[in-house]
């Protein structure tokens, strides 16, 4: 293909999504092109009715549920106050791929019409319930480009395990979201769609790699989002854009069907499907509502973990608390955060234990290795084993098939760079991940603990491209295949003036010092992360949850 072939092919896949917003709920965009915080926008723009705001302002997933189930709302009211609030996210933030606003409606109109026509049929959990998807997800008759040129038009014709059984249980599907090329970036942008904005902040980065959901729920033109996490692709989205995100343990969420960059057959770090939400507690559900399925029956590479029905025991919570990963200092925002959260649970009764991260360098060699085993001509998140529906190709068979370049974002991580690596180094990677995992579930065990919180990066969403390499805050918890969670705390303030200076060196004063204060940085949240232990999903949920109502409570 011609190194302009690959643009005409983005320039009309681009004009086919746009074409499928509704000129009902089109923004003049000349009025917002000057303001960086877009979170008002679908409220003050006069496209959405007092209902329709207030259906997508005031209500989580839970909450939505329950009044389609007693008739407040119809399922087709509040589909279609999301699929106008998701195009008014489209139009200001890009953070959609695949808009399929009619096919939702109609399938909303079917489930209002079984309710009524049969009253005494019990209602599946999600009835009615709105989810998005990230765009690697299949939907038939969609693309699932996964930010490569040549994917483009590749429509699928099935879906995604995951999404067969969400839609089972009453979900409705209406958009697919924003991505980075390759998915192995904390910057959502690619060739195909160009670049999805952070609302809070439009000259910072959306995160990466569920960009578009992060945003899309940011401007509540979501409530329920569906992700993937490797290195922190739900985690980093929800830091940078203010939400929830749950990034499970992993082969407990079904990834078969899900399109993937590179090859199957790979071993090491595994990628996990997971919510982003705007609440805690819709977190939950849905992590209820997929381990209650039973998705192992359909999905031979999955655990077979149940949802128990756990409570949180009669006694204090220990909580661990881990200011840094001992490599990159804090900026400000994340430090005053740090302080504020730990003193209100300590005020709350929990019992804070301070904790130092060990091993966290031989860590990330660790996790680079495992994302390099083949020289990179694989991306990591080929690693999902049996997934890959390409097995023949790799990222660079991708991108070289359409001519297509490598965005900034890609080429920033140096992963490409790395050497293939041989079957003894492969088998010694393996023997040193256990032991590492080893020391951290003795610190865990010998501390007590019910969950750690730590910062989820050092900093609050950094300026466009210049996120990098460094996830170290939210990578080590794939590499020990610990859940972990994100929740919203607040955003910078005035007084997060530069104070102290980096305690790390060069590499880590070079990251810290990018931020200036908080006139640059201004509206950017602030997030905690929790992690729990290994395949201990449901009692980090409630933990959580716990947490959120002591962090968010007078």
């Amino acid at each position: 293909m011609s190194n302009s072939g690959w643009q005409e092919i983005a320039t009309k896949k681009q004009a086919e999504r746009d074409a499928l917003l509704p000129s009902k709920w089109r923004l003049d965009m000349s009025k917002y092109q000057s303001r960086n915080n877009l979170l008002t926008v679908p409220i003050d723009c006069g496209i959405l009715s007092d209902k329709q705001i207030d259906i997508t302002s005031n209500y989580d997933a839970v909450d939505l549920i329950a009044r389609m189930r007693d008739g407040t709302f119809s399922v087709e009211e509040v589909v279609t106050a999301f699929c106008a609030r998701a195009a008014i996210a489209q139009q200001l933030t890009n953070c959609l791929t695949e808009i399929f606003f009619d096919e939702a409606i109609e399938r909303a109109r079917q489930l209002d019409h079984e309710k009524a026509t049969n009253p005494d049929k019990p209602l599946p959990k999600l009835f009615g319930l709105p989810i998005s998807l990230k765009d690697s997800f299949m939907v038939p008759g969609t693309d699932a480009t996964i930010g490569f040129i040549c994917f483009a038009n590749d429509k699928s014709t099935k879906y995604s395990v995951l999404c067969e059984m969400l839609l089972e249980q009453g979900a409705v599907f209406y958009c697919k979201t924003a991505i980075p090329q390759t998915l192995m970036t904390a910057d959502s942008d690619n060739n195909v769609f160009g670049r999805c904005l952070n609302p809070h902040n439009t000259s910072l980065t959306a995160g990466g790699s569920s960009g578009g959901e992060g945003a899309l729920i940011a401007m509540r033109g979501s409530v329920v989002g569906i992700g993937t996490d490797i290195a922190g692709s739900i985690r980093i989205p929800a830091h940078c854009n203010g939400t929830y995100g749950f990034k499970p343990s992993a082969r407990v969420v079904s990834l078969q069907g899900k399109r993937s960059p590179g090859r199957a057959g790979l071993v090491g770090v595994e990628p996990v499907a997971g919510p982003l939400a705007t609440s805690a507690r819709a977190n939950a559900l849905i992590m209820q509502v997929i381990l209650e399925a039973e998705l192992w029956k359909r999905d031979s590479m999955l655990n077979h973990i149940f949802w128990r029905g756990l409570t949180l025991p009669n006694r204090p919570l220990k909580i661990g608390v881990v200011e840094d990963d001992g490599q990159n200092t804090p900026t400000p925002p994340m430090r005053r955060m740090m302080r504020d959260v730990s003193q209100k649970l300590m005020n709350a009764g929990v019992e804070l234990i301070p904790l130092k991260l060990t091993e966290v360098d031989k860590a990330m060699d660790l996790l680079w290795f495992s994302f390099s085993m083949d020289g990179m001509k694989v991306s990591p998140l080929s690693l999902c084993i049996v997934y890959d529906i390409h097995p023949s190709q790799d990222t660079v068979d991708y991108i070289n098939q359409s001519g297509e370049p490598m965005v900034n974002s890609v080429r920033q991580t140096g992963l490409v760079a790395l050497p293939a690596k041989s079957i003894h180094e492969i088998l010694d990677f393996t023997v040193a991940r256990i032991g590492t995992q080893e020391k951290y579930r003795d610190m865990w065990l010998s501390n007590g603990l019910d969950a750690l919180i730590m910062p989820p990066a050092p900093f609050t969403a950094p300026k466009i491209d210049t996120w990098g390499g460094l996830a170290a805050y939210t990578a080590l918890w794939n590499l020990m295949d610990y859940p972990a969670a994100i929740v919203p705390i607040g955003q910078v303030n005035p007084d997060d003036r530069v104070d102290e200076a980096a305690k790390y060196g060069a590499k880590d004063a070079k990251v810290y010092n990018r931020y200036s204060g908080p006139e640059q940085f201004a509206d950017a949240p602030t997030t905690i992360q929790v992690v729990g232990m290994k395949q201990e999903d449901e009692y980090l949920a409630l933990v959580v949850e716990k947490l959120d109502a002591i962090l968010k409570s007078r």
